[in-house]
């Protein structure tokens, strides 16, 4: 018996495979990636201060409704804070978010990170309707990734 090559023959046949293959190679990667930031996130969520909990789930809920990302502005005028310095807080959490790596600021905008998201909301125990949809992890893992780079 002789093994069949996969692989389409001739030059241009081989450069999609070639192609392909390293597309399921990024692709396998940064799964591999996202999964260890649900890692990371869920381990980090038990030790979160309530109050920094707060502030990165109002950020979570934001994003996993699929609405557009808030303005910083946006995102400190929000929220039931009270008081005369509530902005002056929820900057300062936010800014000990962003220092943990469980949100980040994408220009004006500040969104969660993979991390974050976990660590509200832990993925491996949630019942598989209830997790985060992996596209939108994807798309929020490329965004870290390339702000890492610049």
């Amino acid at each position: 018996m002789t093994a069949i090559d996969p692989r389409p023959s001739g030059a241009n046949g081989e450069a999609a495979y070639t192609a392909a293959s390293t597309r399921l190679e990024r692709r396998a990667a940064l799964d591999v990636s996202i999964d260890d930031e649900l890692l990371r996130g869920e381990l980090r969520g038990p030790s979160l201060p309530d109050a920094v909990r707060g502030t990165l789930s109002l950020l979570v809920e934001h994003e996993l409704a699929g609405e557009e990302p808030l303005t910083e502005k946006a995102f400190l005028a929000a929220g039931p804070l009270i008081g005369t310095l509530s902005a002056a807080r929820r900057r300062r959490r936010l800014e000990a978010l962003v220092e943990m790596n469980l949100a980040r600021r994408d220009a004006d905008r500040v969104r969660p990170t993979v991390a974050g998201i976990a660590a509200v909301r832990p993925v491996s125990t949630a019942p598989a309707d209830e997790r985060p949809a992996r596209e939108l992890l994807r798309r929020l893992r490329r965004g870290e990734i390339d702000s890492i780079r610049r």
